[in-house]
């Protein structure tokens, strides 16, 4: 399984199925969240975007899983930016925009 270098599972290890399975499963293991420090408190704007908030912040819009990273009690990236169980009758399919909100961000990651 080819992965690009620099991406997020270059370090996962490959998923090893037991030598019995009729089917083995080609693919990689869970990656590890690794839980960076967070050093700054971001207002939820409104229609932000979490790759644009990682340009913004690291001038690198790949980094934005690094602010997922920092956030665990979203389930899901996006629950970072929107409601994931909007109001009844709410207007938008893909919930409330959290406007006002915080978030955290972590510091730049260091390139060894």
């Amino acid at each position: 399984m080819a992965v690009l270098k620099g991406s997020f599972y270059e370090a996962v290890p490959v998923f090893e199925a037991d030598a019995a399975a009729p089917r083995p499963f080609r693919g990689l293991r869970a990656r590890p969240v690794e839980r960076p420090e967070p050093v700054l408190e971001h207002s939820v704007a409104q229609r932000q975007r979490l790759d644009a908030l990682a340009h913004h912040y690291y001038a690198d819009s790949r980094a934005w899983r690094r602010v997922a990273d920092t956030n665990p009690e979203a389930l899901f990236a996006e629950d970072l930016l929107f409601d994931p169980e909007p109001p009844p009758g709410a207007p938008d399919e893909n919930g409330r925009e959290r406007v006002g909100e915080i978030i955290l961000i972590p510091r730049r990651r260091e390139v060894p």
